[in-house]
């Protein structure tokens, strides 16, 4: 017993005789030196949205948001030295009577494994890696040290300012800011006392105090850090009850999993990884603040009508992408779950597409072959015949087979004979074939890649159907020529990046090309304006001015509404996922009791959101076109195959009976006296290789599998 006191008293000898070493060490030998600059903590970077709030913070192992002091609540700098320092703003850095406390309690244990230290010296533990993390007596040395000659370069408010900002507080947040967000959802100059309490308590132990496992402790440790603020004279014992009545308004530890949209954070640090060539350190830890183009408005817009439509959990997928026709993007889904970060780190329908997997346009495709349709000459006073099914025999679009391309219109509807405008709002197949095989498919193909910018597209006469993959961000971007009158814009998600000294990492501004003739833009869109007025969208429009297309492929497995204003272009897609291991995709056969084609619940996703997104804004109208170019077959009705001229289309008044032509007649001939009244000659003919079965027959053609894009030239017979 006696040998155990007298080991005891040595030690406390061997603690006195070590602060008066660190004393004498700090005053005359200097051998640990103080850095010239304080090390970098790392720090989330910040991304805003285009009104300037905070979208999401991006951050690697640690979560920390650098503030100054005066942005961090004096109830949090108060509980803090109440907690952890008393004697902070009097101290040297170093306190012998807290050191020689800690190393009592050392001895009586048995080792050394109580702290003892100043905020100070927490604060220089934390930042300079060579004092260590091993608990030995040189250690607290070499603290000691360097918290006395930090406390003699520094103020006390730069030393609280640098702690607040680098502690760990549990959550994985680092400093006050991010802890304030993480445990309140509030910033840290708002921090109440009562919660500026609770996260001062927690500094020494945070998980051993979280509110989910030990609610009784957290209210406990609050309580505790109120008392030592009555102490010291920072709260009255009033203030301190009435602070304990304020409560402790947690956010659930997962709160952080959900954010405003998601998937275009997720897109934003992707882009600035792969386009702006920034590394995963600087997005992650290097404190940047990121501005984009994102309006909270038309996001939350955007999310509600997704989530409002599709309230099944067996529902398809969906996503939208909102593109301002500057090319700013304002809004972008990429999947039913629609603020899930997690999900958001994952696939994001809005702008990827699966390997081997693409998802096609249907006719939502047909705009592109409209415009070449019109940029070749051709008017839209053109008719054409609409039968139920036709067959086309030129060797440009024959099938890998070398079988004729057989074009069924949805659902097998049989129409009159149409002009341009009705084919494009009733989404009629047979003519859209007859279409690409006048202009080929290689400049229906340039085309489109003009226009849109498309890449992976395979110069096939089923590119008029929409076979070729597609995303909602590249089709919202393609459709914005047509309201622009032919200028489009290169997509902008990202406008400026800025590094914590105020460097500029990226400055982007608007920018659009000249893609197509005004006149043409301008015929387009008055085409698809019908589309929601009495076409395959009708009821669908939204109280102003719009256009736009709907696309539906085979079996149903996608479905698209793609939709613009003068100011804004929407493209709305739907479809299940594709089974990994069979590579099948299941038909929207039954959704909600019906079979989801583009102008059902994809025109009604887009209707709900252009008419939130664009409340209380001004309605404008289209530029109105100058109709002109060749008609195609003018009026009346063309003769079936076989009983007028085979190369020459040739009109006859409504409901007159066809001449018979000899075979090798290349100009119309007359119609029988009395019998029928020929039509204006067209101003051009359609190449003869178009069988078009009479009236009594009705064709249906084999199905047949399509083959990977770019090398089909056979088509879905069932789009729309």
């Amino acid at each position: 017993m006696g040998r155990t006191i007298l080991r005891r008293w040595w030690l406390i000898a061997a603690a006195l005789l070590a602060g008066l070493v660190v004393w004498v060490a700090a005053q005359f030998i200097g051998n640990v030196p103080l850095p010239a600059a304080i090390p970098t903590a790392a720090q989330s970077s910040t991304v805003y949205a285009d009104d300037g709030s905070t979208l999401a913070l991006f951050h690697g192992t640690e979560d920390r948001i650098i503030v100054p002091l005066n942005q961090i609540s004096t109830n949090l700098q108060q509980s803090v030295v109440a907690a952890e320092d008393r004697t902070f703003f009097t101290d040297s850095g170093f306190s012998l009577r807290g050191t020689l406390r800690a190393l009592w309690v050392d001895i009586r244990g048995g080792s050394i494994t109580q702290g003892g230290s100043t905020i100070t010296q927490e604060y220089v533990r934390g930042v300079y890696a060579q004092i260590g993390n091993k608990r030995t007596v040189a250690r607290k040395i070499k603290e000691a040290i360097l918290a006395i000659k930090f406390a003699r370069k520094y103020t006390k408010q730069e030393i609280l300012s640098d702690y607040l900002n680098t502690v760990y507080f549990g959550r994985g947040a680092y400093g006050a800011q991010a802890a304030a967000e993480a445990y309140f959802n509030t910033s840290a100059a708002n921090l109440t006392v009562s919660e500026a309490a609770y996260l001062a308590g927690i500094l020494r132990s945070p998980e051993y105090y979280q509110p989910d496992s030990n609610p009784s402790g957290a209210t406990r440790i609050r309580d505790t850090v109120l008392a030592n603020m009555v102490d010291i004279k920072y709260l009255t014992q009033a203030q301190a009850t009435a602070a304990k009545a304020q409560g402790l308004p947690f956010v659930g530890a997962g709160a952080s999993n959900a954010a405003r949209g998601a998937y275009f954070v997720e897109y934003v640090r992707r882009l600035l990884e792969s386009q702006y060539k920034l590394s995963d350190s600087q997005v992650l830890t290097g404190g940047l603040k990121i501005y984009t183009t994102l309006d909270p408005k038309m996001q939350a817009a955007a999310e509600n009508s997704v989530s409002s439509t599709l309230t099944a959990a067996d529902d398809p997928q969906a996503a939208m992408v909102a593109m301002s026709t500057d090319g700013s993007i304002r809004a972008l889904v990429g999947s039913r779950d629609v603020t899930n970060v997690q999900a958001a780190q994952g696939f994001n329908y809005a702008v990827q597409q699966a390997s081997g997997a693409g998802r096609q346009a249907g006719s939502s495709f047909k705009p592109f072959t409209l415009a070449t349709f019109i940029g070749a000459g051709y008017s839209i006073q053109s008719v054409f015949q609409a039968p139920t099914s036709i067959e086309v025999t030129s060797k440009q679009c024959q099938n890998l087979d070398g079988s004729n391309w057989s074009v069924t219109n949805y659902n097998n509807e049989n129409f009159p004979d149409v002009n341009v405008t009705q084919a494009t709002s009733n989404s009629v197949n047979t003519v859209y074939a007859q279409m690409v095989n006048l202009l080929g498919p290689k400049t229906v193909t340039a085309m489109a890649r003009q226009i849109g910018g498309f890449t992976d597209l395979a110069p096939v006469c089923s590119i008029t159907l929409g076979t070729s993959p597609a995303t909602p961000l590249q089709m919202a971007d393609a459709y914005v020529p047509f309201a622009t009158q032919g200028q489009r814009p290169d997509p902008l998600a990202v406008l400026k990046v800025v590094t914590p000294t105020g460097q500029v990492l990226v400055n982007n501004a608007a920018h659009s090309t000249q893609v197509l003739d005004p006149n043409v833009a301008n015929t387009v869109t008055q085409v698809l304006t019908q589309t929601l007025i009495n076409g395959t969208a009708s009821g669908k429009g939204i109280g102003r001015p719009a256009a736009g297309k709907t696309g539906t492929t085979e079996n149903l497995v996608d479905a698209w509404f793609v939709g613009y204003t003068p100011s804004l272009s929407t493209a709305v897609w739907m479809g299940y996922p594709t089974n990994p291991t069979t590579h099948q995709t299941p038909a929207m056969t039954n959704v909600h009791g019906i079979q989801v084609t583009g102008g059902t619940l994809p025109a009604t996703i887009w209707q709900r959101f252009m008419k939130a997104a664009l409340a209380g804004t001004p309605s404008a109208n289209f530029v109105a076109p100058t109709i002109t170019g060749k008609i195609i077959g003018p009026t009346g009705a063309p003769c079936p195959a076989g009983q007028g001229p085979t190369a020459d289309w040739q009109c006859l008044a409504p409901g007159a009976p066809c001449p018979v032509a000899s075979p090798t007649s290349t100009a119309a001939p007359a119609a029988p006296s009395g019998t029928a009244t020929p039509c204006p000659t067209p101003s051009e003919v359609l190449p003869p290789n178009i069988i078009i079965p009479s009236p009594t027959t009705t064709v249906t053609p084999a199905p047949k599998a399509l083959a990977p894009a770019g090398t089909a030239r056979g088509s879905p017979a069932d789009v729309r």
